[in-house]
């Protein structure tokens, strides 16, 4: 299907069905993993491995309210994997970061969904694999022209 051929329909189909296919994808291995987490208590344990963020921040990436990313921080805070501190560049504000031990619940969530995945990718024909594969890199530039506009 090219841009020439693709229908309207066919395009509608695929954008309904991406973010459905991931998210089931996310909650069926959260369900299987050893680490007790929410699948919103990943992706804010994973932004924040990128930089450290402001609530209003986190609030906003993940839509979420803020009084709710507020108790889910605090959940994090807890547990040890995160952490509040001054922003530098205003002492007002408070900023979260991972601390190792949240660096460490990372890298074991992600190790676990990579065996997972690879277990199961692995019983596909290799035909599979390689449109999986492609399916990325397109995914990849999908991603990077959004995240283009947002800036």
């Amino acid at each position: 299907m090219d841009r020439a051929s693709a229908t309207t329909a066919q395009l509608d189909e695929i954008a309904e069905a991406l973010p459905q296919r991931a998210a089931t994808l996310s909650r069926l291995f959260l369900k299987r993993s050893s680490i007790q987490i929410s699948r919103v208590e990943a992706l804010v344990l994973n932004a924040l491995a990128q930089q450290p963020r402001r609530i209003t921040e986190l609030a906003a990436r993940e839509a979420v309210s803020q009084p709710g990313i507020t108790l889910l921080v605090d959940r994090l805070q807890e547990r040890g994997w995160v952490a509040r501190g001054p922003d530098p560049s205003d002492r007002r504000a408070v900023l979260v970061s991972l601390t190792p031990a949240g660096e460490e619940v990372l890298e074991r969530l992600r190790a676990e969904y990579r065996a997972l995945l690879h277990e199961e990718m692995a019983t596909l024909p290799d035909r599979d694999v390689r449109t999986l594969a492609a399916a990325i890199e397109i995914l990849d530039g999908l991603i990077e022209r959004l995240a283009e506009q947002e800036r």
